[in-house]
């Protein structure tokens, strides 16, 4: 039986739904009532990793076996999202958030160098317009108030960014494994630094049952549900688009804010938004043209719909065994 595959196109939707799901993360943690920054890193970062263990065992086989099985690409990304979850956390501390996520905003950039480096895959002209769009957008949104910043702050903010292009590349070449694995090994990593922190110079790691249930739809549903149907997408899609398309959770955050609690967003904040949102979704319509789906290593035939990309998603070893 032929693995099920996505199109350029369907592999944009894709990154584009997840992205408008993660834009929720910043709604939760505004709504915490007690639980600082590194409690609710270490609380969401296990969530993400335990609910990605149990998709695994549901769609039947042992995650430890999934984890060495997906091989050290895989588990590299795994360490590049806990990094991710990490410096999100420390760059915050030390720089405005407006700061962090205009760097953030520059991670396309990253992304297309390297893929152009290890993967060889060049940079078409409609991604690259669409970042320049997006940035534009993205430093209206900011409007200059980038707040003071030390050296330390932008350094890991621009670290983040790194990453995350980063990432999209390991992930994008990566054999075609359980998509789950990144999360459920950055999730557990990510976890034990906000736990250990929490411990040893924060307040401890209990919670109000509350901010335990915030921290749980970011990292449990959002996160561990979302993020593995993310890297599954990446299969498809090049990686500076992957990292471009996610600007939505960017983009999208303020506006959930704005409705759900009332804080109203900056004019600037709407129209560079909007600008940012309007160029992703040229991006994934002119996606829709493009028949290119095939990996540069020649690896296109072994994508699918492995265990952990999504709850309910079957073994497709079993099944390609049941037609032999």
């Amino acid at each position: 039986m032929t693995p099920p595959t996505l199109s350029r196109f369907q592999g944009s939707l894709a990154v584009l739904f997840c992205g408008l799901m993660f834009s929720f993360g910043p709604l939760t943690f505004r709504a915490l009532r007690e639980a600082d920054e590194w409690q609710y890193l270490g609380h969401r970062s296990l969530s993400a990793g335990l609910v990605s263990a149990a998709i695994i065992v549901i769609a039947g086989r042992n995650p430890f076996k999934a984890v060495i099985d997906a091989g050290s690409r895989q588990f590299l990304a795994g360490l590049f999202m806990a990094a991710m979850f990490s410096l999100f956390v420390i760059a915050l501390s030390r720089v405005s958030a407006a700061f962090v996520l205009l760097m953030q905003a520059t991670s396309p950039l990253y992304a297309a160098v390297l893929a152009r480096i290890f993967l060889r895959e060049p940079v078409r002209r409609d991604t690259l317009l669409a970042i320049l769009i997006a940035g534009a957008g993205v430093v209206i949104m900011i409007g200059g108030n980038i707040g003071e910043s030390d050296a330390i702050g932008i350094v890991l903010s621009i670290l983040l960014a790194i990453t995350l292009g980063g990432y999209a590349v390991l992930i994008r070449s990566s054999p075609a494994q359980d998509p789950g694995v990144p999360v459920l090994v950055g999730g557990l990593l990510a976890g034990m630094v906000g736990v250990v922190v929490s411990a040893v110079i924060g307040p401890g790691v209990a919670v109000p049952g509350f901010d335990l249930l915030m921290a749980f739809i970011t990292g449990g549903l959002l996160i561990g549900v979302f993020a593995p149907i993310w890297n599954y997408a990446h299969r498809f899609v090049p990686p500076a688009d992957v990292s471009l398309l996610l600007i939505t959770e960017v983009v999208m955050a303020p506006v959930w804010v704005w409705v759900f609690r009332d804080e109203r967003p900056t004019t600037e904040t709407l129209v560079g938004g909007g600008l940012a949102l309007i160029s992703v979704i040229w991006l994934a319509l002119r996606a829709a043209l493009s028949q290119d789906q095939d990996l540069p290593d020649g690896r296109g035939r072994a994508r699918g719909l492995h265990v952990g990309a999504a709850p309910g998603s079957r073994r497709y070893e079993s099944m390609s065994s049941d037609d032999k």
